[in-house]
């Protein structure tokens, strides 16, 4: 009876194997009906999504006024989305339409600007001494038309790039309002939403590895807040002061260099460096003087903010060397783009966390294991 038993089992795992693997094929088969489908769900509930992320970025400032001034849930929330109503509006009547304009303004000017470039390199290729360095080495072919055409393109696709953008987020506007409106009932019954996660995963995981995810996730909760909250804050101050400076300079497009510069500088060592590098080169076409005291305003702006500002703001709380800051951007970048660069840090932060756990249990169980051995050998004498 115990075999026939131990034989029915076999047969029904073998059929449920069967049956994976059937519905496997079909899943392969028909994976561009699947991830269509599965698009159209993700555009059904982006508006849930939204609202997620959103409560998620002002729950600090709720949970600021709730705690610093003893408000109730509903007053903070109110004086929460009060504010940032307000400065959205700002940011869309004054701000928004400069950004775009400007935009336009150098989409439309991209023709003369393409002509002062050629006529640089006409005036360069023109110069005795390039001219026998390029006789020189006769396999090099120097084609200016070629150039200044690519360098335009490139240049078009960008702002274009940068306008869809905003042109997108426009057309999108309506799923983020209700995602706004959403946030407001999830910030409200936070503790609730969270009870539930919880023992979701205490169901799904057990006790033993659902504390363990709860704790990675309150890890990375806390290094983001601490490092992206802290870095967005000193972006605002240097892209504050960068509008004020390109201003004192008379910058074209300072609106535009001061937005570059206050989002890259989000982006460690990397991001500084596009700032500048964006400034000089829109300037370049202005005046070349101009262009010169716009980057060696913009590089003394981040001397001020690598010596002084964030070193105040964070210092060394992420607790990262620059090399796993570096390799940090770098792999984020490559695997997930800007907002890979902005999320490698803090998760880097907190991998490091684990793997200085993980070599502190080692050595702590090798001084152990040592200090057995001692004993074991006095024992013995």
């Amino acid at each position: 009876m115990q075999f026939y038993k131990n034989k029915r089992f076999r047969y029904f795992d073998l059929i449920i194997a069967i049956l994976i693997a059937y519905l496997s094929i079909k899943v392969i088969d028909n994976y561009k009906i699947i991830f269509i489908g599965l698009g159209k769900l993700l555009s059904i509930i982006s508006p849930f999504i939204y609202a997620l992320i959103i409560a998620y970025i002002l729950n600090p400032i709720m949970t600021f006024f709730e705690k610093r001034f003893k408000l109730k849930r509903g007053i903070s929330i109110l004086i929460t989305y009060v504010l940032i109503i307000v400065l959205i509006t700002i940011f869309s009547v004054y701000l928004l339409p400069k950004i775009t304009s400007n935009i336009m303004d150098m989409l439309k000017n991209i023709p003369q600007f393409a002509v002062i470039l050629q006529n640089w390199f006409n005036n360069l290729l023109s110069n005795e001494g390039i001219q026998n360095i390029l006789n020189s080495t006769g396999s090099l072919n120097v084609k200016p038309d070629f150039i200044v055409g690519k360098l335009s393109n490139i240049v078009a696709t960008i702002l274009n790039g940068l306008l869809d953008k905003t042109l997108s987020f426009t057309n999108s506007f309506v799923k983020w309002i209700f995602g706004f409106i959403i946030s407001i009932y999830v910030l409200s019954d936070k503790e609730k939403f969270i009870e539930v996660i919880k023992e979701t995963i205490y169901i799904v995981l057990k006790e033993k590895n659902g504390n363990r995810f709860i704790g990675f996730f309150k890890n990375i909760h806390y290094m983001i807040g601490l490092y992206i909250g802290t870095k967005a804050i000193d972006s605002l101050i240097i892209a504050a002061i960068a509008v004020v400076g390109l201003s004192i300079i008379k910058s074209p497009y300072l609106v535009i260099i001061a937005l570059v510069v206050g989002v890259t500088n989000m982006i460690p060592y990397f991001g500084p460096f596009i700032g500048m590098v964006v400034g000089f080169i829109i300037n370049l076409f202005f005046s070349p003087i101009k262009a010169f005291v716009v980057l060696l305003f913009l590089f003394l702006l981040q001397q001020f903010d690598g010596w002084y500002l964030d070193p105040k703001l964070i210092g060394d709380k992420v607790g990262l060397s620059p090399f796993l800051i570096i390799f940090a951007v770098t792999l984020g970048g490559g695997i997930y783009g800007p907002i890979g660069m902005l999320l490698g840090v803090p998760t880097m932060a907190v991998i490091k966390i684990y793997i200085d756990k993980f070599l502190d249990k080692y050595h702590n169980s090798k001084e152990e294991k040592n200090l057995e051995e001692i004993d074991n050998e006095c024992s013995s004498s």
